[in-house]
Formats: C-alpha cells, structure tokens, sequence
C-alpha cells in the first residue's frame, strides 16, 4: 500500500469515527437530559456521569463544523443547568 492510500485510508477511518463519536455524543447528551429529570439518586448519578463524559470528549471531537460545535456545546450546558437544578438537600440524600 503506498503511502497515500494509507493516508487516505486513515483520514476515512478518522471521518468515520468522528461520525460515530458526534452520534454517541448526541445520544449521551439525550439519556442524561432524560436522567437529569427523574428524581432519583441513581438518575441523577447517571446524568452526571453523561455530562463528565461529554465534557472529556467534546474538545476532542474533530470534523464538527462551529454551528455544530456551538450546539453540541449549548445541549451540554443545558444539562449542566438541569443538574444543577436539583435541590441541594436531594443531592445531600444522595
């Protein structure tokens, strides 16, 4: 295989799996909106744990256009605002 194919091949499997991590990134930011709105420890330990996850990954998913990035960004701060929501004494019981 020369060494443009190679790089060809690379750069396919990279814009695949940018597809994949902005779909995975998508769905956890969905099941943590959801998570973030039952009103129970391990709901709100799940939505948590989907919005640490997404913080790690989205400054490193490549290929997003920035209106792209801008939503992504927005949905993430929305569930931050969800989770901040729940009263300081439910997350104490927690």
């Amino acid at each position: 295989m020369t060494c443009i194919s190679k790089e060809a091949k690379l750069a396919e499997l990279r814009a695949k799996t940018d597809i994949e991590l902005v779909r995975y990134v998508n769905n956890e930011l969905s099941h943590g909106a959801r998570f973030a709105l039952q009103s129970n420890p391990q709901s709100h330990s799940r939505a948590e744990e989907a919005y640490s996850e997404i913080a790690r990954l989205l400054p490193v998913v490549h290929g997003l256009d920035e209106s792209e990035r801008r939503r992504l960004e927005a949905k993430l701060k929305r569930l931050r605002a969800m989770l901040d929501r729940v009263p300081a004494l439910t997350r104490a019981a927690y």
